[in-house]
């Protein structure tokens, strides 16, 4: 048995009517495509260009921006330079980066801290061209303006502001006021050159082996020197708290005795109040017990001072008789009594 072979026909002839439209398309399409090349050319949407006159009187560069689009171009007399109008990156890494294998990556910047560790830094530059006439200008066409410019000044300014810190300053505030200074005059350059910064990115930083241990080491030293001050600190506070002690007690013991020798001297003034006011109060009674008796004896100098006289002996002697008296006269003859 043999295999059935099958063959495809397909049609030679030209429809009816295609014969006229394809030499009459040629007769037009033909000059318009040999038109286009000769006349224009086409400015991509990303790109940017400069016209440049290769004779006339208007030989040379010119300084009005080509747009995106399709623009005049006579070939021999004229010629668009396009230039990337889009955002560029050129990447200082040790490493792979993390953009597109399009971006130029240069090694990491080693930056000398100023205590002695460097620092590998990763730095990423985002710019783009904003004046093509200057570009060119100055560093002609191609890419020469990424070494003259870009690679040229992000190194020795990112050295030289990264610099001021400390090693384990990366990790605080300062390094971020540090980029920001950075970027400023980074700017500055570019814009001079023709360039427009966008950004720069310190996206990884990484330190010697040795500075792991030497910043452990550093650190134990920091903190027992702290430790030793604060030692310090407290046997001070206790030496001016042991004193405050002292004078308080001082201050006790002199106001004590003020105040001990205010109150005796009180008392001594009490008793001295007390001791004259006795004396004239005794004065005053010996003035009156001598005033009486002077008038006693005045009186017993007048009349009847015999009578009294008498009375007082008898009182005496009565005063003086012990035992039972025994009276033999008549008490109530007043005449006996008289004699």
């Amino acid at each position: 048995m043999t295999t059935p072979k099958f063959r495809v026909k397909f049609p030679t002839r030209i429809p009816k009517g295609l014969g006229k439209i394809v030499p009459l398309l040629l007769l037009v399409g033909l000059p318009v495509i040999l038109l286009r090349g000769c006349v224009m050319t086409y400015v991509p949407p990303d790109e940017i260009g400069l016209r440049q006159i290769s004779f006339g009187p208007g030989k040379g560069l010119q300084t009005d921006v080509v747009e995106a689009g399709y623009r005049r171009q006579v070939r021999g007399y004229e010629t668009i330079r396009t230039f990337p109008r889009n955002i560029q990156v050129l990447e200082f890494s040790a490493g792979g980066g993390e953009s597109s294998s399009e971006t130029r990556r240069l090694g990491a910047i080693r930056v000398p801290t100023v205590d002695g560790y460097p620092v590998s830094v990763d730095i990423t530059v985002i710019y783009r061209i904003a004046d093509p006439y200057l570009v060119v200008s100055k560093f002609g066409f191609g890419r020469a303006y990424e070494d003259s410019v870009v690679v040229r000044f992000t190194d020795p300014i990112v050295k030289q502001y990264l610099g001021e810190l400390r090693a384990e300053e990366f990790y605080l505030d300062a390094r971020l006021e540090q980029v920001v200074e950075l970027k400023k005059e980074l700017s500055t350059i570019f814009e001079t050159n023709g360039l427009e910064l966008a950004d720069v990115l310190v996206r990884q930083y990484d330190y010697p082996d040795t500075f792991q241990q030497l910043t452990e080491q550093k650190k134990i030293q920091d903190q027992r020197a702290l430790s030793s001050q604060a030692l310090a600190k407290q046997a001070e506070v206790d030496t001016r708290l042991k004193q405050t002690v002292a004078e308080g007690r001082n201050s006790i013991a002199v106001r004590t005795a003020e105040f001990e020798a205010q109150i005796t001297e009180i008392n001594a003034q009490k008793n001295l109040y007390e001791r004259q006011k006795r004396a004239e109060a005794d004065l005053l009674v010996k003035s009156a017990e001598a005033d009486g008796t002077r008038l006693i004896n005045r009186a017993m100098e007048g009349a009847g001072s015999a009578k009294l006289l008498r009375l007082k002996k008898g009182l005496a002697l009565l005063n003086s008789i012990r035992g039972p008296i025994y009276i033999t006269g008549d008490p109530t003859d007043l005449g006996s009594l008289m004699k």
